[in-house]
């Protein structure tokens, strides 16, 4: 299993065009290897309105998805899990949870 993390800005669930290369260059190397599938994992902080954090979780996931299946990910291997949005203690906290987790697992 290989593993990386996107990190939004809070409210925002579209990517920052530097984060967008950043993920072709993480997933070059892997998309010449054979995957069994791709789990993206979205979060959100709990600060503001708990229905629009939701929905805030849902896009960002969603668009990493439509990122990864620009770059030759076919999306019947993608599956997706939105959390409910975590409770941060401190501002860090907060930004570390304005996230989407990207699991590959990639066949032997």
């Amino acid at each position: 299993m290989v593993e990386s993390v996107v990190y939004f800005q809070a409210g925002e669930s579209k990517l920052e065009h530097q984060e967008i290369l950043k993920l072709k260059d993480w997933m070059s190397p892997y998309l010449k290897q054979s995957l069994d599938s791709v789990l993206l994992v979205g979060s959100a902080d709990t600060t503001g309105n708990l229905a629009k954090n939701r929905k805030l979780v849902k896009d960002r996931v969603q668009n990493i998805r439509q990122v990864l299946v620009s770059l030759g990910i076919d999306s019947q291997l993608i599956q997706t899990e939105s959390l409910e949005p975590i409770f941060g203690r401190t501002a860090e906290e907060r930004k570390l949870f304005r996230s989407v987790g990207i699991k590959l697992s990639i066949l032997d």
